[in-house]
C-alpha cells in the first residue's frame, strides 16, 4: 500500500472568543472544532506560550495569536507553579523597587507557561527609570525580565476591583475597550455635572456612562428646551425630557406641567426645528421662560 498517496484529512476549524489570564484582555483565534466554551487551550503570544479560557464562538477575525493544543494537565500544574513562583518574584519586586525610591504602583507578575521571560506590569505617573531595579532583578530571579506599564484603566482591569456601584468593575469583569468617556456625557444623560460622583476606582470617569450614549442621541431631534412649540391647539414651553420614561415635560400658561411621550410628538412631527428657539426672544417665549425659571 502507497501511505504516501493517501491525503491527511483536514481538520474543520471555527474561531472562538479568548481571554488572557495575565491582563484579563480579549482576542480571538482558530481552533479545532471540538474546542468548546470553558475549555482551556494553549496558544502562541507575543508573550510566548500562554494558558488561556475559551469563552465561545466568534466570527472570523485578524488573528494576534496562534492555537497550539487544548490544554492538558500538565499545561494546567505547569501554569499553576508559574503563578506561585510569579507571586515570589513579585515580593522580590516590590521590596526593590522601595530600596531604589521608585514611583511606580507594581500591579502584578507573570510567567508564560514556556518561561520565555517574568514580566511585570505596572502604573506610573512619569516616566521610571527601573535600569538599576531589573538589573538587581535578574541577579535574583536569574531569567529574563521584562516591565510592562500599563494605563490606570488597564490596571484595574488587570488586578480586579470592586466599583462605587459594589459590583465587580466592568473592564474586570466583562469590558472589550475602553470609549472614550467625557464630562459631556453628564449633561447629556441629565446628570449632575459634578465629575467626582462619576469617578470610577482608576480616578477616571466611570466606563457605564458610556454605555446607554447611543440611547440619548435621540436627544437632538427632541424640541429645545425653552422653545415653546404648539400642540393640540396650546402653546407650550419645553421644560425637561424624562429619558427613562421617554417624555418630554412642558410648562402650558397656567404653569402646570404636562407630559408626552417621544412617540407622540414624532407623530406630530414635532422636533427641534418645531419650536421658536431660534428666534431672538419674542415676549410670549421670554414669559414662558421665566415660569420655567419659577418652577
Amino acid at each position: 500500500m502507497e501511505f504516501n498517496n493517501i491525503k491527511k484529512q483536514e481538520v474543520k476549524t471555527k474561531y472562538v472568543r479568548i481571554r488572557f489570564l495575565d491582563t484579563h484582555k480579549f482576542s480571538e483565534v482558530e481552533v479545532p472544532v471540538y474546542i468548546k466554551k470553558g475549555d482551556f487551550i494553549v496558544v502562541e503570544s507575543e508573550k510566548g506560550e500562554e494558558v488561556v479560557l475559551v469563552l465561545g464562538n466568534t466570527v472570523p477575525q485578524e488573528q494576534k495569536v496562534k492555537f497550539k493544543r487544548k490544554a492538558n494537565k500538565k499545561d494546567i500544574e505547569q501554569f499553576d507553579k508559574n503563578e506561585e513562583e510569579a507571586k515570589k518574584y513579585f515580593e522580590i519586586c516590590k521590596e526593590l523597587a522601595e530600596k531604589f525610591g521608585l514611583k511606580m504602583n507594581l500591579l502584578k507578575s507573570y510567567i508564560p507557561l514556556d518561561k520565555s521571560k517574568v514580566f511585570f506590569y505596572y502604573t506610573a505617573e512619569s516616566r521610571v527609570d527601573f535600569r538599576e531595579l531589573v538589573k538587581e532583578l535578574a541577579k535574583r530571579i536569574k531569567t529574563r525580565i521584562q516591565m510592562m506599564q500599563v494605563g490606570v484603566r488597564d490596571g484595574v482591569q488587570l488586578a480586579g476591583a470592586v466599583g462605587i456601584c459594589g459590583h465587580q468593575c466592568c473592564c474586570n469583569l466583562f469590558l472589550d475597550k475602553f470609549d472614550t468617556v467625557s464630562v459631556e456625557m453628564l449633561e447629556e444623560q441629565n446628570l449632575p455635572p459634578t465629575p467626582a460622583k462619576f469617578t470610577g476606582i482608576c480616578g477616571r470617569l466611570m466606563c457605564c456612562l458610556a454605555f446607554e450614549k447611543d440611547n440619548y442621541s435621540i436627544r437632538n431631534n427632541l424640541p429645545e428646551i425653552g422653545s415653546v412649540v404648539s400642540i393640540e391647539g396650546k402653546n407650550l414651553t419645553v421644560k425637561s425630557y424624562d429619558f427613562i420614561k421617554e417624555e418630554v415635560v412642558f410648562i402650558d400658561e397656567e404653569g402646570n406641567n404636562i407630559s408626552y411621550s417621544f412617540d407622540y410628538l414624532e407623530s406630530l412631527g414635532i422636533n427641534r426645528e418645531s419650536g421658536c428657539s431660534n428666534c431672538s426672544g419674542c415676549q410670549t417665549k421670554n414669559s414662558f421662560v421665566e415660569i420655567i425659571n419659577e418652577h
